[in-house]
């Protein structure tokens, strides 16, 4: 890890964010944020990692404590605004836009865990986030010992451990080697940088390795009992909304709003430069300028077209989620497969789009600083994620209509 990474995680703790901060507050700031992100973006490409800077400028909008409850400093917002917050980060820089959504996720897993446990992470810093991963590593080892576990094993895809001080890990337990989840201090891992994709570099999604260390009692739990757990600490926080949300949520669109927003950001640098921008017309020279093309106008309203629809649909679908929860609602069957059907189909939606406006830029996009380059790149990157399997959405939705 960089000084400047370790310097941020050792400043001392700020106050929360102001109170009164709303919803459109927050997506304004994000938007604010854009020109910013899209002039680091080469670089976080390049470097593999978002800079400490641009962590710091997420922590001090609020976007951290969009999903957090107010006893630790958050604003008890919704889904809706944080799938709008990431959307329109990933305008700017998608790798950017996905250590939010991760960060601010990953709020909603240390709210399963007793009220102790959250007292620890965010009693004395109310910017702490938490990393790591998930799925279940059948090859980590957790022996019980008294008062707790020694946790050894190693897992890969920890985007935002750059900068969490938390992680959480999957690891088999007990008897029946049931996956349970462990949280653990970033200061008792090690990080391996194996991180090298073609997109999304600057998510720092490298793996990361514990060896041997104790996690006590109260930070362990069975992974299967996680959506119990939720509901047992609503009473902890009566007026938080999001905690009647799913676990896991697709109502946030946690990828696939990075997806989208990358598509836009494409969009938007083409109609900015196509004006100004030409091809060569054949193999003897000449040029040609691509706003007087047809072909250009016909493919490129297609593809921004579909990439409006997205949005649109991200943005109605989370706001149906929220609704839910501000209702006290539990989603049924059909509300989460449509919800995993649209997750994948937008995401679909931004990869076609993006791949036509790549082609429509011509030889210059195969420079790996081109943004239209970076963004198809994040956009492949992103649509391979487990959760944005669309044959498989595509069986759950019609199992649910059928």
């Amino acid at each position: 890890m960089s000084t400047s990474i370790l310097d941020t995680r050792e400043q001392a703790p700020r106050s929360a964010p102001d109170p009164t901060l709303t919803a459109d507050d927050l997506v304004a700031r994000a938007q604010e944020m854009i020109p910013v992100l899209r002039e680091r973006a080469a670089e976080v490409d390049r470097e593999r990692r978002i800079p400490a800077e641009t962590y710091r400028l997420l922590g001090d909008a609020g976007f951290f404590h969009i999903l957090k409850p107010k006893k630790y400093g958050g604003l008890e917002l919704s889904e809706h605004e944080h799938a709008r917050v990431a959307m329109n980060l990933a305008r700017g820089c998608a790798s950017t836009a996905w250590v939010f959504s991760i960060l601010s996720s990953d709020n909603m897993a240390i709210l399963s865990f007793p009220e102790e446990v959250q007292d620890e992470i965010w009693g004395d810093d109310p910017y702490a986030t938490l990393a790591g991963n998930t799925n279940l590593n059948p090859k980590a080892t957790a022996r019980k010992v008294e008062g707790g576990y020694r946790l050894t094993g190693q897992w890969g895809f920890c985007s935002g451990s750059d900068f969490s001080e938390w992680l959480i890990f999957n690891a088999p337990a007990g008897e029946d080697g049931e996956g349970h989840m462990f949280l653990v201090p970033h200061g008792e891992a090690e990080t391996i940088d194996d991180w090298h994709p073609t997109g999304m570099r600057g998510t720092g999604s490298r793996s990361m390795a514990v060896r041997d260390v104790f996690v006590p009692e109260r930070r362990v739990q069975a992974t299967k009992d996680t959506v119990r757990k939720l509901a047992e600490r609503r009473s902890l926080h009566p007026t938080f909304d999001t905690m009647w949300a799913t676990w896991p949520s697709n109502g946030r669109f946690p990828f696939a709003s990075c997806a989208v927003g990358a598509a836009w950001g494409a969009a938007e640098h083409f109609a900015d430069t196509v004006g100004s921008s030409t091809r060569v017309a054949n193999a003897l020279g000449g040029a040609v300028r691509l706003a007087d093309q047809d072909y250009v106008a016909s493919e490129f309203a297609a593809a921004q077209g579909d990439i409006q629809m997205a949005r649109l649909l991200i943005e109605k679908r989370s706001f149906e989620a929220s609704q839910r929860a501000r209702d006290r609602k539990e989603s049924t069957e059909a509300d989460i497969a449509r919800e995993m059907r649209d997750n994948s189909l937008v995401t679909r939606t931004a990869l076609r789009s993006v791949q036509q406006i790549f082609s429509l830029v011509g030889a210059r996009a195969g420079s790996a600083e081109h943004p239209v380059s970076r963004a198809k790149r994040d956009v492949e990157m992103i649509s391979h994620h487990v959760t944005l399997n669309w044959r498989q959405a595509a069986v759950r939705y019609l199992g649910s209509v059928a």
